[in-house]
């Protein structure tokens, strides 16, 4: 450290690595390097405020002590979270002085990939007349990265040919881009029967094959003409012309489909329909009448439902279901306190006091008398002014909740109390000094018995009992409240074994 240094500031690691979604931990060990006790803060400066959190943002230190302390990092798994390496910094500041210390640390933010791709509507008609329909591609860059993404379109008994306007997109982290898809017929027939063929749209990249995404549409093609409309158009060709001009087109449900069709409770789906030649279209329950031939809804029904759409035109009326089921949501895992801890467990009135948890399966903590805590957070610093009993409260997702409690003890420096009384050895030969020591608080008159008489509230006093005593040191204050403590020396006929003392290494010199 150097001469005229007051804090040192050193990290655990100067790169971080972190996947979106995940969480890391970077060590903080902050030295006082004054001559005078000092507050001081932690700080990071250059990340967005909802990756960080610093559980303890201050800690106080005496002249050159050191205390390590953590910085929680969590990077959400969004497209907004783009990969790359963040600079920044993390400052710790006296808060009695103002010096600070600054240490530089880089964040690696970790590329994910992820693709959806959409197609609009979900049924193409190619008749021989129009032998070309359009679809709306629609693909989706879900990951943080850019991507270049290859389309592709085919189905299994090759009745279509497909073609898009661009086969190969750039799609920037969390970007999206529309294409035209061109659909018609591989054989175009006169006479036949009406075909319907589901295709696969593909969307996948071009660097790395695992990462793409499917969609499914429909191509129905109809023929000019099928074989009983030809033998009958030569006898009815008139008729069918007049009844053609004034017939009413059908009304057609060209699609109604919902996806996924299998969802969790609490999950939403999305309801699609296609129709034609309607005046008015229902579905119900909970959508009602809608204006749209084609569109879609987002549902989140509480339990299996099964939709029904009916189609009202000059043409008639179609109807058509399709069932959504929804299964119950898993029993998420039950929180626990596995540890609840207050440092110290007493204290002076006036005195911080640091209490610590660790918690699983919890998405809200209640700590009594303090109040709601932040999830991250697992300490916090309170001055109880009497003693406390504290009760952590551990709730998860499904409301279940389990609790500890601490108590903490409250002195008052004020209060008549014997803070000390012992004796020195406890045990003693026949013949033998015994050294009692004192310590009171608060008291007006102090007196031991057997012989030792008055003495001041701190102090000591040699006494050569020559059998088993014990001596009561009584203390009063000037509200004439009385407490007692008391101290056993026993006398042998033959020495004490003695034992090595204990080191205490928080003492000085040790």
């Amino acid at each position: 450290m150097p001469a005229n240094a007051t804090i040192e500031l050193n990290l655990s690691e100067d790169q971080i690595h972190i996947d979106p979604g995940g969480t890391a931990t970077l060590q903080v060990q902050v030295v006082n390097g004054s001559n005078q006790p000092d507050t001081i803060g932690l700080e990071v400066e250059g990340l967005d405020y909802e990756w960080v959190a610093i559980p303890v943002p201050s800690v106080t230190l005496d002249p050159g002590a050191r205390r390590t302390e953590k910085i929680l990092l969590k990077v959400p798994r969004r497209s907004e979270s783009t990969a790359g390496a963040y600079p920044f910094v993390v400052r710790a500041r006296s808060l009695e002085t103002g010096d600070t210390a600054v240490a530089p640390v880089t964040l690696m933010v970790e590329p994910f990939s992820a693709l959806s791709v959409e197609i609009y509507p979900r049924r193409g008609v190619c008749t021989y007349w129009r032998p070309v329909t359009e679809f709306e591609v629609t693909v989706h860059n879900l990951g943080n990265t850019p991507l270049d993404v290859r389309l592709y379109a085919s189905d299994t008994d090759d009745i279509g040919v497909y073609t898009f306007d661009r086969e190969v997109l750039n799609l920037q982290a969390g970007g999206s881009a529309s294409v035209m898809l061109s659909a018609e017929p591989s054989r175009r027939a006169m006479i036949g029967r009406s075909q319907l063929a589901s295709f696969t749209v593909t969307a996948r990249c071009v660097d790395n094959g695992y990462v793409a995404a499917h969609t499914q549409g429909q191509l129905y093609t109809r023929p000019l003409l099928s074989p009983m409309t030809l033998s009958l158009v030569g006898i009815f060709a008139l008729m069918l012309a007049a009844w053609a001009f004034t017939r009413p087109k059908p009304v057609e449900v060209l699609e109604f489909s919902v996806e996924p069709s299998n969802i969790q409770q609490g999950g939403t789906a999305i309801l699609r329909w296609h129709v034609t030649n309607a005046s008015e279209i229902s579905i119900t329950p909970d959508i009602g009448v809608v204006k749209e031939n084609a569109g879609s809804r987002q549902v989140v029904p509480s339990q299996t439902t099964t939709y029904r759409l009916v189609a009202r035109g000059r043409g008639g009326v179609q109807e058509s279901e399709v069932v959504l089921t929804v299964q119950p949501a898993p029993e998420p895992p039950p929180p626990a306190i596995v540890s609840f801890k207050a440092e110290p467990a007493q204290v002076t009135k006036g005195e911080p006091v640091i209490l610590s948890w660790q918690v699983q399966n919890a998405t809200k903590l209640l700590l009594s008398p303090v109040g709601e805590l932040d999830p991250l957070l697992n300490s916090v610093r309170d001055t109880p002014a009497v003693t406390t009993t504290y009760t952590l409260v551990a709730i998860n997702t499904a409301g279940r909740k389990v609790e500890k409690s601490v108590t903490v003890k409250v002195r008052d420096p004020n209060a008549l109390e014997v803070l000390e009384f012992r004796a020195e050895p406890s045990v003693i030969t026949a013949g033998g000094n015994v050294v009692l020591k004192w310590r009171a608080q608060a008291a007006s008159r102090v007196t031991i018995d057997n012989g030792v008489g008055e003495v001041s509230p701190q102090g000591e006093a040699t006494v050569s009992p020559t059998q088993d005593t014990t001596y009561t040191l009584t203390a009063t204050n000037d509200l004439g409240q009385v407490v007692t403590k008391s101290v056993k020396v026993t006398v042998t006929s033959t020495p004490p074994v003695s034992t090595p003392p204990s080191i205490n290494p928080s003492q000085p010199g040790n």
